[in-house]
């Protein structure tokens, strides 16, 4: 609706997320304010292995109303799958 980040709801752990296209550039430009760069995880297992690693890129997100400190307290990630 808003096209960022909802305030969060009590007892909520996981939210479904509308689908991100990804368009590559060039070159990235500095980080915007209002912006949540937030880690994309293959598994929810976010350390991995060494083997099976987890984490992909980061995610620039409006962090909406709240600030982006509020989704890094929160350990706000994007997960690409709920099982292990």
């Amino acid at each position: 609706e808003t096209a960022c980040l909802p305030g969060p709801e009590p007892q909520e752990l996981i939210v479904s997320m509308p689908i991100i296209h990804f368009k590559p550039v060039e070159g990235k430009k500095k980080s915007a304010r209002g912006l949540y760069s937030s880690p994309l995880y293959l598994y929810p297992v976010r350390t991995g292995s060494r083997e099976r690693p987890s984490f992909m890129i980061t995610v620039d997100l409006k962090a909406g109303v709240h600030d982006s400190d509020l989704w890094v307290k929160r350990g706000t990630a994007l997960l690409l799958s709920l099982s292990a």
